[in-house]
């Protein structure tokens, strides 16, 4: 099965790290030049630290980031509705976005039209951006220590990973969930069968009671050797593989789901004019090969392309009942809440 290791780490080091040097002459809107921006975001410093500086160059608006995981700033984002005091939500999937329209403005990009499929808005509150696949994320020091080789989610079972597994918790973490879906989906087939229950209900033991707060780190905690293997997604793997740390890539056999990362206008923020002109910016040509170019993430605007991962149609992949799992998220978060609390 296709796997990413420290393919070229040298040469692609730069794309986590380097700011961008694409950027060209920019005319600033004189309506929003001068502002402030808040952006609220679970993204990994790859994806800030090359989007971000290019996006204040272009527009002379001021970003300010308030990072947390994707569960807490959704908690914020609520708490915050009677006088919201953040812009733009910058993360997280479209099933937990789809979930919460409420929280969002409405807003659809004059960009929206150069997009490939999976990267159309069509609720008119929410962006794709980049596509995010599931993966697993070895370390490849502590999988040969203990004598395993994980090519799956049914590896994940053997006993010597026993409380070895670096997972995050699907009632709060977009990532997790996303995981959680996935697994059920290729394992059972869909989102109730019981083939697919019982191996959440076998992983969850296999976790040991282990629950990692934030997706970031659960692949920190890889990365250091901690867990043998973490469930994670491809931008965030890839940004530890390119960084020289003893992991790989691995994409379940079962099959990995490849879902929209989402940006959208916070309702009711201070700076709704920065916000769309950020939105914009993000899947604008400029932005995406940004992304293609220079962070771990999958563009989503035709014509811009992916260095340095496979293409999808190399990758065992299943896919997601969106329309089901935004309809039945408080379900699935709930059954696999009982499971924990059975254990």
């Amino acid at each position: 099965m296709p796997r990413i290791s420290a393919f070229g780490t040298t040469a692609l080091a730069v794309i986590a790290l380097a700011v961008p040097t694409i950027v060209g002459a920019h005319a600033q809107d004189a309506s929003i030049s001068g502002s402030t921006l808040v952006v609220y975001t679970p993204n990994e410093e790859g994806m800030l630290d090359n989007i971000i500086p290019v996006f204040e160059d272009a527009s002379g608006v001021t970003v300010q980031l308030i990072t947390a995981g994707t569960g807490e700033l959704y908690q914020r984002i609520r708490s915050e509705a009677g006088s919201p005091q953040g812009d733009v939500m910058f993360g997280g999937g479209a099933a937990q976005a789809n979930a919460n329209l409420e929280l969002w403005g409405e807003y659809v990009s004059p960009e929206d039209a150069a997009m490939v499929a999976a990267g159309k808005n069509t609720t008119g509150f929410f962006t794709p951006y980049q596509a995010d696949g599931s993966n697993l994320l070895v370390n490849t020091d502590a999988a040969a220590a203990a004598g395993v080789t994980i090519g799956g989610y049914a590896d994940l079972l053997v006993p010597e990973l026993k409380g070895k597994i670096a997972f995050g918790d699907p009632t709060a973490s977009s990532s997790a969930f996303a995981q959680l879906t996935n697994m059920l989906k290729a394992v059972g087939g869909d989102y109730e069968s019981a083939a697919g229950w019982d191996y959440v209900k076998a992983l969850v033991t296999q976790l040991d009671g282990i629950s990692i707060g934030s997706s970031s780190q659960v692949a920190k905690d890889v990365a250091a050797g901690e867990y043998i293997v973490g469930l994670t997604y491809e931008p965030l793997s890839l940004n530890f593989v390119l960084s020289g740390a003893p992991v790989e890539i691995v994409y379940p056999k079962e099959g990995a789901a490849f879902l929209p990362a989402t940006i959208q206008v916070i309702k009711g923020g201070p700076n709704p004019a920065a916000a769309q002109a950020f939105i914009d910016f993000v899947i604008s040509e400029e932005g995406q090969t940004i992304i293609a170019e220079k962070t771990a993430g999958r563009p989503l605007r035709e014509g811009v392309v992916k260095p340095g991962l496979p293409a999808l149609a190399d990758i065992p992949t299943v896919q997601e009942d969106g329309p089901y799992v935004s309809a039945h998220r408080d379900e699935i978060v709930g059954k696999y809440r009982a499971i924990l609390e059975a254990q």
